[in-house]
């Protein structure tokens, strides 16, 4: 008889903590703050129980509807009743929390929670039975104390039991954050969404991400990471965006403590063991292996351990200027034997140099592949039943991505009316506009860097036409939640505990559409390559190349993209300058008599591109005479050793060919007319044409091979046969 292989345990299901787990909860219950909880209410809201009778009209839009009986009855009843009065009061107050953040309220598993609570407090132990509080006892105690309660004989039914332990593990995470009585960068989670305490911008993209402090585990280091944070995010300095990757740096000084010791926020209790800290520090940067992501099994880069080194050093320099503050803030007295060494951990020597960033070279999307995905983006707005991904904002988002080349966040954190009427000094009325001009400028939020230039730019009709189709969109979702009579704030809603309009389209749920359109188009690029469109920065880097491919100022562009230096959008002109070299060695050079010319393809374009050798660019090829030397040959390049041309100028030495042979046969017609004989083959002036014709079709025969196996193209344009 075989024995069944043994089960592994299924893991525990990963908690995204709301609140700081180190709080005492049972102990931060305030019999004064609850009644201020009470009181802060509004007078309608002040009940121990919501039905449709007394339900605020401010509550019955997010008050989801359920089903009585099984028949055509409903119910929004909230039961508060029975309760302990400061209890009572919290749970009034949480409704008109949970309304205020825009989310749904479930009376089914509101009152399954409250029903754990009454039989808790009603029929449990000793200490549930005592208990005034929310927060006296854990979300699970409570749930045991029902049982209990059960086992003695009270009757209630447990099929949402899951339901009512997870609605009062979200209750307990709202409600702490009214009780904390600290400072708000005390906690060792900071979470923006529940508490308000926590500095904003007005515009933040990251604003639904907690800071969760509890990985640094030396007690120094996190409190002086969050006073070192807190203040800097409350004077501007740092935005929302800022503290995580800040936060991730220091984790990897606390991994170095964990493995030689710690000794306080002088690292070393031994002055002269300070260097050998550091070495050792970069050693472990240096040497570290990455076990996730796309560099899973590979070195960490050199840009990561540069940018780690370097909060690090921010950290220490900031704690040096406030050691005074942050020995008596924190009580921590090891702050002040801080040195000026501690300024700089880090030698030069120590960093890695920074490298620039090098996109991979299909950042640029070939015109055949927009084409290709203009077309299939039906598909995100098909509903679902038809074979569609059902998702019409995100067909509305990459349609703006495409066309404008935006950043992703700056049109998921669009206002929800970002046109700005055009002013025009034309005295044309405005219905003579063509519908390729510019009607209007669209507004977006710059939320990566600060610049001085207008956050907008200017859009044509198409566009303008996806923002009205967008608007319908979230006015229907306003009214689908209730509030039709409320704006939203962003054009781009999230479609889930939205209530508000408040939310802006979650970039995870665009990535994962963009990622299925892909897969179901199966879009290839012209080497026969996946395409990701998921990695939306492509569109920004296709849109930038296309208008420096185009001849746009420089500062145009930069105006136009939001860059506040013409580095930033230099970059996308070395994407530019690789394509252009790309383009020109691709192809077979030829000479005027159809042979390899002796220099080699790189040199020859090394040679034209220095000092901007416009000079020898011809209409039909480039001269390789040295810069330094004239031409007296006049237009006789055909003829010229010097003269070198590829399949990109095919076309332009066809129509010269055929000119040059028309121009034979009117020139022989004219010569027989006027001496009543034929133009005899020795001719000077026939025996160059005929030479020139002859280069022609030497040339043409020549780059024809390579044209045929290639194809024929030029910067920026796909792959055509010959």
């Amino acid at each position: 008889m075989s024995r069944s292989p043994r089960r592994e345990p299924r893991p525990e299901p990963k908690r995204l903590e709301g609140r700081d787990l180190r709080l005492p909860v049972s102990e931060m219950f305030d019999p004064l703050r609850a009644r201020q909880l009470w009181d802060s209410l509004p007078e309608p809201c002040r009940s121990d129980h919501f039905d449709k009778k007394n339900m605020p009209d401010i509550y019955a839009p997010a008050v989801a509807e359920r089903s009585v009986g099984g028949g055509p009855w409903t119910s929004v009843a909230l039961n508060c009743r029975s309760l302990p009065e400061p209890m009572t009061w919290e749970l009034a107050w949480l409704i008109h929390r949970e309304v205020e953040l825009g989310r749904i309220i479930h009376p089914t598993h509101f009152n399954a929670a409250t029903g754990i609570l009454r039989a808790a407090t009603g029929y449990g132990g000793k200490t549930a039975r005592s208990a005034e509080s929310l927060l006296h006892l854990t979300p699970e105690q409570w749930l045991r104390e029902a049982q209990r309660a059960q086992l003695r004989g009270l009757q209630r039914g447990t099929s949402n039991d899951s339901k009512a332990l997870h609605r009062l593990r979200r209750l307990q995470d709202i409600l702490v954050y009214p009780y904390h009585q600290g400072p708000w960068w005390q906690l060792n989670l900071w979470n923006p969404q529940l508490d308000p305490r926590v500095p904003q911008r007005e515009h933040e993209p990251m604003s639904h991400h907690t800071a969760n402090f509890s990985r640094l585990s030396s007690d120094w280091l996190r409190e002086g990471a969050k006073l070192w944070l807190s203040e800097n995010l409350e004077n501007g300095r740092y935005s929302w965006s800022t503290i995580k990757s800040r936060l991730d740096a220091l984790k990897w000084l606390q991994r170095h403590l964990d493995t030689v010791g710690d000794a306080g926020p002088t690292l070393t209790s031994d002055p002269s063991a300070f260097r050998p800290f550091v070495r050792g520090f970069c050693e472990m940067l240096r040497t570290h292996t990455v076990t996730t992501g796309k560099n899973k099994n590979q070195l960490l880069g050199k840009n990561p351990r540069r940018n780690i080194m370097t909060a690090i050093e921010q950290f220490y320099q900031w704690m040096f200027d406030h050691r005074d503050e942050a020995s008596h803030t924190l009580g921590q007295p090891e702050w002040r034997l801080l040195r000026p060494e501690h300024c700089v951990l880090f030698r030069p020597e120590d960093k890695p140099r920074l490298t620039n960033k090098r996109h991979d070279d299909d950042m640029v999307l070939e015109d055949a592949v927009v084409t290709r995905i203009a077309a299939g983006a039906e598909l995100l707005a098909k509903p679902r039943t038809e074979g569609g991904l059902g998702d019409i904002q995100a067909f509305h988002i990459l349609m703006l991505l495409i066309r404008t080349g935006r950043r992703v966040n700056e049109i998921l954190m669009m206002d929800f009316d970002p046109l700005i009427p055009l002013q025009r000094t034309s005295k044309s009325p405005p219905d003579t506009v063509d519908s390729a001009d510019f009607v209007a400028r669209l507004r977006y939020q710059q939320t990566k860097i600060e610049s001085a230039h207008p956050a907008s730019i200017p859009v044509d009709a198409e566009i303008v036409t996806v923002i009205r189709a967008q608007q319908q969109v979230a006015r229907e979702h306003m009214a689908r939640v209730g509030r039709p009579d409320q704006t939203p704030r962003y054009l781009f809603l999230r479609r889930i505990q939205n209530r508000n309009g408040t939310a802006s389209y979650p970039m995870p749920t665009l990535h994962t559409h963009l990622a299925a359109l892909a897969d179901r188009l199966a879009i290839t690029d012209s080497a026969g390559h996946p395409v990701m469109i998921s990695k939306t920065h492509r569109f920004r880097h296709t849109a930038a190349t296309n208008l420096l491919n185009a001849g746009v100022p420089l500062h145009v562009v930069m105006r136009y993209f939001g860059h506040v230096s013409p580095e930033m959008t230099m970059h996308y002109a070395v994407t530019l300058s690789e394509t252009q070299e790309r383009e020109f060695l691709r192809y077979k050079k030829v000479t005027s008599d159809g042979r390899t010319p002796g220099i080699d393809t790189s040199d020859l374009y090394d040679f034209l591109k220095l000092d901007s050798r416009a000079d020898r660019v011809l209409p039909n090829g480039w001269c390789t005479l040295p810069p330094r030397q004239s031409c007296d040959k006049g237009n006789a390049c055909l003829t010229c050793p010097k003269f070198v041309t590829d399949a990109t100028h095919a076309a332009e030495l066809s129509r010269q060919l055929e000119e040059t042979q028309r121009l034979i046969e009117i020139r022989k017609e004219t010569f027989a007319a006027r001496y009543g004989t034929q133009m005899s083959e020795d001719n000077v002036w026939l025996q160059g044409r005929t030479d020139e014709v002859t280069s022609l079709n030497q040339i043409l025969l020549a780059i024809t091979d390579t044209a045929d196996q290639h194809g024929i193209r030029g910067a920026g344009v796909r792959d055509q046969t010959a």
